[in-house]
């Protein structure tokens, strides 16, 4: 199959002009667009740049090479600080200047040598992909997903390209086909088009699946979390609970209910305000004091549920009673002043003996709570169902 250049470039500039279009017109509100508005930015620079080497030969070589070149480094730079943009980061302004003047200097100097491009052009550009990979690798939020592999795929096939371009140009082979000239299409020019055609869409979509799953990720975290306290809520707790109980491998597992006494009190006494900065504090207090496997959650009003996997029911009870200190010994500071609270905790524990339904565990704990306060409150009570 015979290819030209000008039908290669055509091809490009058809497929960055849609995307720029689809990525403006999916682009959120200023604030909210975590990059996409730079990306976009950045593909529409790249379009210009191919615009211009389409036009070589009929416009001056200032144009459609040392403008042509410019626009391409301004294009990555700009992808980078879309980069750092949804990383929440402060891009450096250097990042984006210093390439942009280098690159002026070598393409000013260079205008006539077209190899000599290949070779130092080619450096300015590893440069500015070496730094998009270094971004994409130190944000471990980001590497939670998977969208980033696209991203980081399209960045080391450039490098690759990058390479052989230099390769190519140091070993003589620098008669490539122009616009302007009817050359017959060099192989290292087919992968480099094809390259770039890949790496602009696929970055592209890249960089909108990231935001994707960010917004996934933290639609999930508000259903699973306690906007007052930002412990886990109730839904949360009971998935956890399952999955580790799942999971236990024949292991125990505690379960503790957690209800401040006379909350009501408090409301009625300082305020609902005060009130919940007492179940924050008191949430804070307790998080504090659990291992790193263990889990907390806000079961619901001033109740609170710790899951303790790993944990039989001797470990239940220190763990609860140094809950019970904790919350007794230290005042919460309000806007009324420090307020002293108390806690009755109620625990089971489930053992390698029976598999009894999380309902059931959780009724267990339950009921214990409430024997802890009807026997005076501030106290902890073990469930008589409790096996361990």
């Amino acid at each position: 199959m015979l290819l030209d250049p000008r039908t290669l470039l055509f091809s490009l500039i058809l497929i960055n002009a849609f995307m720029v279009l689809s990525l403006f017109v999916a682009s959120p509100a200023k604030g909210q667009a975590q990059g996409l508005n730079k990306w976009a930015s950045a593909i529409l620079l790249e379009t210009l740049t191919w615009l211009l080497v389409a036009a070589r030969g009929a416009i001056p070589d200032e144009l459609s090479i040392v403008a042509a070149n410019m626009f391409m480094v301004a294009s990555h730079a700009l992808i980078l600080a879309a980069i750092y943009e949804f990383q929440r980061r402060k891009f450096a302004p250097w990042k984006f200047f210093v390439p942009l003047v280098l690159m002026l200097i070598t393409t000013g100097l260079l205008i006539e040598d077209i190899a000599g491009r290949f070779v130092w052009c080619g450096l300015i550009y590893a440069f500015q992909v070496v730094l998009i990979v270094r971004a994409l690798w130190s944000d471990a939020e980001m590497r939670k997903g998977r969208a980033w592999r696209l991203l980081l795929g399209g960045a080391l096939m450039i490098l690759a390209v990058l390479g052989m371009r230099a390769v190519a140009a140091l070993s003589g082979m620098v008669d490539f086909a122009q616009p302007q000239n009817h050359v017959a299409m060099h192989w290292v020019q087919v992968i480099t088009f094809a390259s770039v055609m890949a790496t602009a869409l696929l970055g592209s979509v890249g960089f909108v699946l990231l935001i994707k799953e960010r917004t996934d990720r933290e639609n999930m975290h508000m259903a699973m979390t306690d906007s007052l306290t930002g412990v886990p809520n109730r839904r949360a707790l009971m998935y956890q609970a399952g999955v580790m109980r799942a999971q236990r491998s024949g292991l125990p597992m505690s379960l503790l209910m957690i209800d401040i006494d006379h909350f009501k009190r408090i409301n009625d006494t300082y305020g609902h305000p005060a009130g919940d900065e007492v179940l924050r504090q008191a949430a804070a207090l307790m998080e504090k004091r659990l291992r790193a496997g263990d889990m907390l959650g806000r079961y619901g009003g001033e109740e609170f549920c710790v899951i303790a996997p790993d944990t039989e029911s001797k470990g239940a009870q220190v763990l609860a009673e140094s809950l019970r200190e904790i919350l007794a010994t230290t005042p919460l500071k309000t806007e009324k002043g420090e307020i002293s609270i108390t806690v009755s905790i109620g625990f089971t524990c489930c053992t390698t003996i029976g598999s009894r339904e999380l309902k059931g565990l959780l009724l267990e704990a339950d009921s214990a709570m409430y024997q802890a306060k009807q026997a005076g409150r501030n106290r902890v009570v073990r469930s008589n169902a409790s096996m361990g």
